[in-house]
């Protein structure tokens, strides 16, 4: 009888220990500083601190922000500076945020937004909506709205880019700048040099060229 108390009692331990585990493991906050703790699955409110994707926190479990994001990062000039994106892994999503971003720096490769995000520049995975920065947008994709001073950089873009240099491997929608390239587009080119490979649209600038001619002030 003794012996069935305690195998009783061990497997209640057990399990509470490892239900206490889980619980630390995965865990939703109202409030969070960031970089994220492994343990913090979402954040339902708000998040403040250096970057949500700052620091590589991958365990193989996307953590994600709802709410609004604040990143008052001192830094950020410094990141950009140091920082290549071309060089950063690619291992998938590592943060989704779901609202609006503020930051004095900007997101890392792994990081997808849906929103509102303003920022010194945005190197990303994925934005869906609008991005208004001060220097570059370098994104793997972009749907929406996106506004930079120097340049957009997009692998797949479909919505309006703004900045004075825009580029874009394909392009759905329009380009408004001094330069703007697209390897293949579906849209409009309005700037001073107009360059597509494969085009089906209107380029509107001082020089426009794509695979079938180049034109002054008006190309199809």
């Amino acid at each position: 009888m003794k012996t069935k108390i305690l195998m009783i009692c061990f497997f209640l331990l057990q399990e509470a220990i490892y239900g206490q585990d889980s619980i630390e493991t995965v865990k939703s906050k109202i409030v969070s500083l960031t970089p994220l703790s492994k343990k913090v699955k979402e954040v339902n409110g708000v998040a403040i601190g250096l970057g949500g994707s700052l620091l590589d926190n991958h365990t193989g479990k996307t953590q994600r922000i709802n709410g609004f994001n604040l990143e008052p990062n001192p830094l950020g000039i410094l990141m950009w500076m140091f920082g290549d994106p071309a060089k950063q892994r690619d291992d998938g999503a590592s943060l989704i945020v779901n609202g609006l971003t503020v930051s004095s720096a900007g997101y890392g490769k792994t990081a997808i937004h849906h929103g509102l995000s303003v920022s010194l520049y945005n190197y990303g995975k994925k934005v869906s909506g609008v991005s208004v920065v001060g220097w570059m947008n370098y994104l793997d994709q972009g749907n929406g709205m996106f506004i930079s001073v120097i340049g957009n950089d997009l692998a797949t873009m479909k919505g309006l880019s703004i900045s004075a240099f825009n580029a874009s491997e394909k392009m759905q929608g329009m380009q408004i700048g001094l330069s703007n390239y697209s390897n293949e587009m579906k849209g409009v080119q309005v700037g001073i040099l107009n360059k597509s490979k494969k085009m089906k649209g209107l380029q509107i600038g001082i020089w426009n060229k794509n695979e079938r001619r180049s034109l002054p002030i008006i190309n199809f």
